[in-house]
């Protein structure tokens, strides 16, 4: 059978029974949640409403929006997607179904479905939040914007599911999605405004997925560079996820 002979029927009873599984998970609470207290906390503070010279004009709140907003799918990603099935490699769920008709590709690709409509989800209601409840701006070329966040999180959903291919134990899982995770945090912007950064970082970080979403976000720099950047994560990630994937 084919990596990608499946049936839609399955396909779809596969995909459902992976988003019950994750939303039974306490953790799946936090990482929707979490991106959202942070807003609510960042906007309830007087000095984030105020327009800086150091942030172009910009207010804090109009530049921590697009970044927690990207905590979502690094989150997911970066976490739970990989920890969710190493969480399977280690219960011998893989096993079972590697001795199934259930391809490897069907698996993975219902579990990147379940965890691309979460952060969905979870990046609408948090520029939602922002954009009806704090007055921040929508971006001046949303179709670029949309298009950087669903190349973004291909992008990352990529590289999660290498680590999710390889990654042993949950532990280990964790242990190479975090730094992946924190890196992009920090080229998004999440631990300090990127245009008060030295300009080497700047230009350092429009390779890293998120780096590259801000960017088109907030219109620095060439758009067709950054989805440039994050069409290769997705091609090569996701190319190596399929070669390296492993039951056990």
């Amino acid at each position: 059978m084919s990596m990608f002979a499946m049936t839609r029927r399955g396909f779809r009873t596969l995909t459902l029974t992976q988003a019950r599984l994750l939303l039974r998970e306490p953790a799946a609470l936090i990482w929707l949640g979490l991106p959202v207290l942070l807003l609510l906390v960042f906007g309830s503070i007087p000095g984030f409403h105020t327009a800086q010279a150091a942030l172009g004009g910009k207010r804090m709140i109009d530049v921590y929006v697009p970044t927690l907003a990207a905590m979502v799918p690094l989150f997911l990603a970066f976490t739970a997607l990989p920890m969710t099935m190493a969480g399977f490699r280690e219960k011998d769920v893989l096993r079972r179904l590697s001795a199934s008709p259930v391809p490897a590709a069907g698996m993975l690709a219902a579990l990147v479905v379940v965890i691309a409509g979460l952060a969905a989800a979870g990046v609408a209601l948090i520029v939602g939040i922002g954009v009806l409840a704090f007055g921040v701006s929508a971006p001046s070329n949303p179709g670029a914007v949309l298009a950087a966040f669903l190349l973004g999180g291909s992008a990352v959903l990529s590289l999660g599911l290498v680590v999710a291919a390889r990654a042993r134990t949950g532990g280990a899982a964790s242990a190479l999605g975090v730094p992946l995770m924190v890196l992009n945090f920090f080229a998004s912007g999440l631990y300090f405004p990127m245009a008060q950064m030295p300009h080497l970082l700047q230009r350092i970080a429009e390779f890293i997925p998120f780096g590259a979403v801000m960017d088109a976000w907030s219109g620095e720099g060439l758009l067709w560079q950054h989805l440039l950047v994050l069409a290769g994560y997705t091609v090569l990630g996701s190319t190596i996820a399929a070669r390296t994937f492993r039951w056990e």
